[in-house]
């Protein structure tokens, strides 16, 4: 997907404010417990619907810094969606309003990288700016239930990412009637989950990891056309469950899908980008099943699915070229 000279509107480019990487944005505003587990420094409303965001990449992290291969050389795509993801929801709650206690849904999401993403090295960590356009899509009585972000991603001023997310929101009560309505019994919280996940877990060095903590897959096999597996997550995963969950997250689905890929094209594949819908919550007391098949030279479709049930499509997009 080519890029647009700017996510920003034409006569908000000239007022962008000169943004801070000194000091963390609110945790909450980015629905982390663990500073360490937040990358915003900085947010500014610029027009009623563009924004400015500032990120820093942290030097080494226990998960987003834990790759071997092409990932290991450039960005972590998942640490560019982790910032994405804290972008949209800072701007979901100081822009738009969005209570803090809704339940998010994110429906789609997309991320397109843009040629050599490795960025070139430096003596200190490197510093984002995220620049946000936002489309109210479903207001109620004056309140925010949907929106979607075209989120442009530029270091030095250089663009080299691009991140849709389309996301639903919830008043809290209105939620909790739902899930149970759905589930016929209330969600278990990730805090009660094993430490262990059943399963023979799949080996670090098969997804381009190298702490088996960081491995999201279990009794992965063979089949006609790719691979099969099941997502497997310990429940004490710092980053992952940086607080109770009541469902797996679209940012632990989209590790699993990533890591499904390399087990379906290898793992000297680098990552271009993601295509993502997320029908349905994946539940954490029914096993999530997954399956990769390489479609074409560039991309691996992938797939999840509970009790019968399409939870989640996601198409990974890879090169051979690094």
């Amino acid at each position: 997907m080519p890029l647009p000279q700017s996510a920003l509107a034409p006569d908000a480019a000239p007022s962008a404010p000169a943004l801070s990487y000194r000091r963390t944005v609110d945790r909450g505003d980015v629905h982390r417990w663990a500073v360490s587990e937040v990358f915003l420094t900085d947010y500014a409303d610029l027009t009623a619907d563009n924004y400015l965001a500032a990120a820093q990449l942290p030097p080494a992290h226990h998960y987003f810094g834990d790759h071997t291969g092409p990932a290991a050389e450039a960005p972590d795509s998942m640490l560019l969606l982790e910032c994405c993801r804290q972008t949209a929801t800072c701007v979901a709650h100081r822009g738009l309003g969005v209570a803090r206690d809704s339940a998010f849904h994110v429906t789609d999401w997309t991320l397109d990288l843009v040629g050599d993403t490795s960025l070139p090295a430096h003596d200190r960590p490197r510093e984002l700016n995220i620049q946000a356009a936002v489309t109210r899509s479903q207001v109620r009585s004056g309140t925010v239930r949907a929106a979607r972000y075209v989120l442009e991603l530029l270091h030095d001023g250089v663009p080299f990412g691009r991140c849709d997310i389309s996301a639903r929101y919830s008043p809290a009560e209105e939620a909790e009637i739902v899930r149970r309505y759905h589930r016929r019994s209330a969600p278990p919280l990730s805090d009660s989950l094993p430490a262990v996940p059943p399963g023979i877990p799949v080996p670090p060095a098969d997804v381009a990891r190298r702490d088996p903590a960081n491995v999201a897959l279990a009794d992965a096999r063979r089949v006609a056309g790719g691979v099969a597996a099941v997502v497997a997550v310990p429940s004490g995963h710092r980053t992952h469950f940086d607080h109770p969950q009541d469902h797996y997250t679209a940012m632990i689905l989209m590790e699993a899908a990533r890591q499904a890929a390399l087990l379906a094209a290898g793992t000297g594949v680098r990552i271009t980008g993601y295509r993502s819908t997320f029908a349905r919550f994946a539940e954490l007391d029914s096993p999530v099943r997954v399956s990769a098949v390489r479609r074409t030279c560039d991309e691996v479709a992938v797939r999840f699915r509970q009790d019968g049930t399409a939870v989640s499509e996601i198409t990974v997009g890879v090169s051979e070229d690094h």
